[in-house]
């Protein structure tokens, strides 16, 4: 008697014809990605533009902050406006309304 050796199943060998039938392509894939990542990506577009007008609105309030002299630190822990951020603002805002 010999033995026969069987080779393992594959999942290749368990497909049915309905699974190879109802497999997505690659370009189905990529379009189910894209849509999840619409509304969060809408949002947060909408989201950077709020924060563009806000910012408009803050950089002569930071700049006078600055001329004042209230430190870098505290216009950070009150706006989130990094140091730099504030100091470049600052500065722009003065050669601003010294070109005027």
């Amino acid at each position: 008697m010999t033995a026969v050796l069987e080779a393992p199943m594959t999942q290749a060998d368990t497909t049915s014809q309905d699974d190879v039938m109802t497999q997505k392509t690659p370009g189905e894939i990529r379009a189910e990605a894209e849509a999840a990542l619409k509304p969060l990506g809408q949002q947060r577009i909408k989201l950077l533009a709020k924060l563009d007008e806000v910012e408009q609105e803050l950089r002569p309030l930071i700049a006078e902050a600055v001329r004042m002299e209230v430190p870098y630190r505290r216009i950070n822990e009150v706006t989130a406006v990094a140091p730099n951020t504030a100091r470049a603002w600052a500065k722009a805002e003065a050669e601003k309304a010294a070109g005027s």
